[in-house]
This record gives structure tokens, sequence and C-alpha cells, in this order.
């Protein structure tokens, strides 16, 4: 029986293997649920990725329309910082190194163990949160003036009072963090990436009703949205076996392997923390508007791959670990070969796409009211030099997971402490001769140099990831995208030349077309060059499709 079981356990930890296949697409077309299963995750969490990034957006528009740039919205946003800076990083770190350490009790012990460590690390997450809370309601005035050290008067005051509020808030971050490491161990992916979206709904709601409520109202609105995303999760979670109650044991084995793994996690993000720091501080000795110019073009950078990146690294983590855990490892590379291989056929053509149309996107986004013409050059300046560094930063995301899923967290932080420092030394060298630019471009040099360490790491670690196929991969991208910057720069030459009508409409009209073009020659030289991932996608939808209808 137990033979059997792990045998079917380990087929169904293969799904996503057989989800990503890139050989032989043409004549192994998709047919297993299990490849659908895993196709609807990874567009619904596109999806629902992009719906939240979205109204995060309007969020944060909103919150300048009602309460402008004053010391109330400062206030505001560092009580919002102050627990974040106390826990929620380190609640961010457990769901990552969760999902390895669950899906190893869950193959070496059993289901009912598995049970008993998610139950212990949930009570355990609650003391340490809920002491977390209560020492930052007490010490809330101390902790704002460390975090805003220009905070004086009512200013400090305000941000004191809403901090004593706000530090509510990491009870519900550490165990929402608990709840998706759960449920995608379990291969559910749709819930834990819709909750960022009800969370954006009942803020924008608190901000429409602002003149009733009050800033105070916005404050309680964050505490809320917070606790939904408990709330939504926890429904599914117990259905599928997640129970509550008993003592917290803080010695349980399990739960110390995991807090070692938790570590280099938390130091490995705060390495991502100083170069954004060390990026500020040469900025802010550049011209004027050179630190916004940085932060909306990073942001548009972030926005354009890490839609893709986070669908494909969630829905593949579990399965990793799962093989991990295993110790399958020729089923282990070749999901992660596949994934790799998917990102770059994906986020290829988006690289060059910026840097085609970097000045009319950023235009038709930003340029209104303060943001004018001076600032949008600067923008795409910076978002050009970020843009180099697109694919590295999302194959890093898939590496990273990689590792974590062999419960070697160690090698990404370390990865990262010398990318940390390559991105510092080219700071000091390119800022001199290329300004603004030069921060962008040494922050994606060091991102490709970290991506080329972890391939090295992981292939001495476990061998060839396929190599061949990712060079290939590579390759075809490139030349696909490189027809596609082509027909992008006529297309958006032709329509400013003859369809020039005024306002945002006109803007629109040029860029979708472009973008739209753009896709469709991508599209057909793919299927010229006979790209695997094309007939893979279509093969998924057709499958998919037929499910659903």
């Amino acid at each position: 029986m137990l033979h059997k079981k792990n045998r079917n356990d380990r087929e169904n930890g293969r799904s996503f293997s057989s989800n990503l296949e890139v050989n032989n697409i043409i004549e192994k077309p998709a047919q297993t649920h299990g490849e659908n299963k895993a196709a609807l995750a990874a567009a619904t969490i596109m999806v629902a990725t992009l719906t939240s990034k979205i109204l995060g957006f309007l969020r944060e528009l909103l919150i300048g329309v009602k309460f402008g740039a004053t010391h109330v919205t400062d206030a505001y946003l560092v009580s919002l910082t102050v627990p974040a800076v106390l826990f929620a990083t380190v609640a961010g770190a457990l769901a990552t190194t969760f999902i390895p350490v669950y899906s190893e009790v869950d193959v070496k012990k059993g289901k009912g163990k598995a049970a008993d460590f998610t139950r212990n690390l949930f009570n355990v997450v609650l003391v340490i949160s809920i002491v977390i809370s209560l020492s930052g309601i007490v010490m809330a005035k101390p902790l704002v003036k460390l975090v805003a050290m220009g905070f004086t008067g009512e200013t400090l005051d305000m941000a004191a009072s809403f901090t004593r509020i706000t530090m509510i808030i990491c009870i519900f971050v550490g165990l929402s963090n608990i709840l998706t490491g759960f449920l995608q161990s379990h291969q559910q992916f749709t819930i834990p990436a819709l909750i960022g979206i009800p969370y954006n709904v009942i803020i924008i709601g608190a901000l429409l009703l602002s003149p009733f409520f009050g800033i105070w109202g916005l404050v309680m609105a964050s505490v809320l949205a917070a606790a939904t995303q408990v709330l939504i999760q926890m429904p599914r979670a117990l259905k599928l076996g997640f129970r509550m109650g008993g003592k917290p044991n803080f010695l349980d084995e399990n739960l110390r392997r995991m807090g070692i793994l938790v570590i280099p996690v938390v130091l490995g993000t705060g390495v991502s923390q100083v170069n954004t720091l060390v990026d500020r501080m040469l900025a802010s000795g550049l011209v004027e508007g050179s630190i916004a110019a940085l932060n909306f073009a990073s942001r548009l950078n972030g926005f354009a791959f890490g839609i893709f990146t986070l669908s494909v690294a969630t829905v593949v983590y579990p399965t990793l670990s799962k093989l991990s855990a295993e110790k399958d490892m020729e089923a282990f590379k070749k999901a992660l070969g596949r994934a790799v291989g998917f990102v770059i056929a994906v986020i290829m053509p988006m690289t060059v796409g910026a840097m085609v149309l970097r000045v009319p996107i950023v235009r038709f986004l930003f340029e209104r009211g303060a943001f004018d013409e001076r600032a949008t050059f600067m923008t795409a300046t910076a978002l050009l030099y970020y843009s180099i560094g697109m694919v590295a930063f999302g194959l890093r995301d898939v590496l990273s997971r990689g590792f974590y899923s062999l419960q070697d967290t160690r090698t990404p932080m370390i990865n990262g402490a010398i990318a940390m420092v390559i991105n510092i030394i080219l700071n000091l060298i390119l800022v001199r001769f290329m300004g603004m630019g030069g921060l962008a471009l040494s922050t994606s040099i060091s991102a490709i140099a970290g991506t080329v360490m972890l391939f090295y790491s992981l292939r001495a670690r476990i061998g060839p990831l396929g190599g061949k196929k990712i060079a290939e991969s590579l390759i075809k991208s490139g030349i696909a995208s490189a027809v596609m910057a082509a027909a992008v720069h006529f297309t958006y030459g032709y329509m400013s030349a003859i369809f020039t009508p005024a306002g945002i409409a006109g803007q629109a009209l040029d860029l979708g077309t472009a973008i739209l073009s753009g896709g469709l020659i991508y599209f057909i030289m793919c299927i010229l060059l006979k790209m695997d991932v094309v007939f893979w996608t279509f093969s998924i939808l057709k499958n998919t499709l037929k499910r659903v209808l």
C-alpha cells in the first residue's frame, strides 16, 4: 500500500512536469487533466496578478486624490511601513520555506504528520505575531521615530496613533502566508492568487467613503483588508485537512529545520533592499527627479515580467518540492528546465518591446500634471537600461524556487550578496559616466551575473538542466524578438505620422496598434522557427477549453 501511495503521489507531482513539456509537442499534444489544471492555474494567477496590480495603482491614485502629499498621508504610509519592517518580510519567507518542508513530511511521514506540522506552525506564528503586535503597539512612537526620523509634533503623534492600529496587521500577514503555503502545497493556486483583489477593493472603498470616515476609516480598512486574506483562504484550507487548536511546540524538529531555512531567505530579501537603498543614495546626488524616475521605471519593469514569472514560479514550486522530497531528480530537472524555457520565450519579447516603445509607454502612463516631458525622458532612459535585465530577473525568481525546493536557501542568499557587491561597484563606476542610466544598467548587469551564477550552482548541485534546449530557446526568442522590434518600430512610426489624434485616446491608439502588431509578428515568427512552446500553448488551450466548455 505504501509503495502504491508513493507511486501515485509521484505521478500527481509530475502533473506540472508534463504540463511544461516542450519536446515533441506536435507528436505528443497535452492531454492529461494535470496539464489542463496547471494551465488554468497559471492563467488564473496571471489574470489575478494583473487585476491586483491595476487595483493597487488605482488605490495609490485615490490616496493622492483624497489626501494629497500631506503630513496625513505621510503618517498613514509610515504606519504601514512599521509592521512591514518588523514582520512582513519574515512572514513572506515563511510561505516560501513552508512548502518544501511540508512536502518532505508528507512524503516521508504521511498526511497526518504533515497536518500536525502545519497546525503547530500556525500556532507558533500566531503566538509570535501577537507578541510582535503588542510590542509594536506599546513601542509605537519610538518605532515611528526610527522609521521616519524627520517626523515631529503632530505628524509624529498621528503616525504613532495609526501604528497602534496597523500593528495588528502582523497577525493576519503571518497566518495568511501559512495558509497560502498550505494551499499551494495541495496544488490549490486560485484562492491564494485572488486574495490581493479584495484587499485592494476594501481600501478603495474606504477611500471613496473618506468624506464620512476620513483617514481613520482608511487605517481601519487596511487592517480589515489584511484580515480578509486569512478569512478567504481558511474555508478551503479546512476542506483540505487543515486543523486549528492545540498548544504550540517551539521545539518541534520540523519547525527548527524550517527556521534554519527562513533566515537566509530573509537575509536575501534584505540584500534587495540594500540595492535599492544604495541606488537612491547615489541618485540623490544627481539631477532633480532621478530617484522618482528610477522608481517609476523599476515599477514598470517589475510589472512587465512579474505577472508571468510569478505565475510560472508559483505553479511549479510545489511540484519541484514534491519531486525533491521523492529524490526524483530527473523529473525535477525536466520540470525546472521547461519552466526556464517558457519564461525566456515569454519575457524576451517584452524586453525588446519595452526598449523600443519606452518613451510612448511612459508618456501614455505618466505624462500629465507635474509629470512633464523631461520626466518622461528620464523615466524612459531608466526603463531602457532596466529592461536589459528583465529576462534575468524572471529566471532568477524561478531558479531560486528550484534551490528552495531542495531546501537550500543558503546558495541564493550568497548569490544575492555577490550580486549586490557587483551592483554597488558598478554603481560607483557607471554613475560617473552615465548618471541615472548607469544605476539602472548596474542593476541589470548584476541581475544577469547573479542568474548565471545560479545556473552554475544548480548544475553543480543536480547536474545539467538541458543547456542546449535553453540556448536554443534564447536564440530563437532573440531572433523572433528582433523581427518583432523592427515591426513595432515601423508600425508606431507609421501610426504617429498618419493618425495623430490629440490626447490620451490618440496615444492609446498608436501604442495599442504597435503592441498588437508586435505580438502578432512574434507569434508568426515562433511558428516559423518551430518554437515548441507555441504548439504546447495551443495544445493546452485546446484541451482546457474542451474541459471548460
